[in-house]
């Protein structure tokens, strides 16, 4: 990339970052509540109901499910700016870079708004299930790199599901055809290998929805990584999806925006 064009992608994060500051708070809150309300309800009610040891589960399971919905919040903003030719989408067009680089911006600015609320997540559950959710298998940089990696996932298909949405109208049936069947079916309350034990030919066709990688790899070390997908695959196919996902939002918006 041209130094230049890493300097304006840069000035424009950093311009993002000083916009968000003032809402920060109130994500962290609803942050914390959210998940905590989920952590609460899997550890103290459902073991009356026969699932006991499900509060684990759902600590690293709910970090990461609110990075991608902190995520797929911001969908709705963004295809305003698409279908605003005032917006400041379209000042951020005319800048000396290629369009890519802003509609990489979008990406970015996503996945780190995502990232910082999530930190807390995992502290926070710990303190709500003290002793259930112990550190024996958690690793704390690979936990943290795949949580960083699935928002940087998050942040590129926000930016494809923005270019496939007509307007802001349709933000409904994005989330009923989209967002909740591939988060709710992505493993949110199962593991991978609970389904494939159920039912192998439907554990394999949900191998084609990336957020399974994305919570497994997580599970997979915070808790006993026996009962969850190989890191390091879940590494290489958020990776890969990130960069497939990315490319096809990015060209999409540039043929609906009409870029050059």
């Amino acid at each position: 990339m041209n130094i230049s064009y890493f300097q304006t992608l840069r000035q424009l994060l950093i311009k993002s970052f000083v916009i968000y500051q003032p809402q920060f708070k109130s994500k962290i809150i609803n942050g914390l509540i959210w998940s905590g309300i989920t952590i609460i309800v899997t550890a103290y009610i459902m073991p009356h109901i026969g699932l006991k040891g499900y509060g684990a589960f759902m600590v690293a399971t709910t970090a990461v499910s609110w990075g991608f919905f902190s995520t797929i919040n911001n969908i709705a903003a963004l295809v305003s700016d698409i279908t605003n030719e005032g917006s400041n989408l379209m000042y951020e067009l005319t800048l000396p870079v290629p369009q890519w680089v802003i509609f990489a911006k979008y990406a970015l600015v996503n996945a780190y708004q995502a990232f910082i609320i999530t930190l807390l997540i995992i502290p926070f559950g710990k303190i709500l299930v003290w002793n259930e959710f112990t550190f024996e298998y958690f690793q704390f940089f690979k936990f943290y790199f795949i949580l960083a990696l699935s928002c940087l996932f998050f942040g590129f298909f926000s930016v494809l599901v923005s270019s496939l949405t007509k307007n802001i109208y349709n933000m409904d049936d994005v989330w009923l055809r989209i967002i909740f069947p591939i988060w709710f079916l992505g493993g949110f309350q199962f593991s991978w290998k609970t389904l494939y034990g159920i039912s192998p030919t439907l554990a394999f066709i949900n191998l084609l929805n990336p957020l399974t990688y994305a919570l497994e790899g997580a599970r997979a070390v915070s808790l006993n990584p026996e009962l969850s997908l190989p890191y390091w695959l879940c590494v290489c196919a958020l990776i890969f999806a990130s960069g497939l996902f990315g490319y096809i939002g990015i060209i999409n918006l540039k043929k609906r925006l009409d870029c050059l």
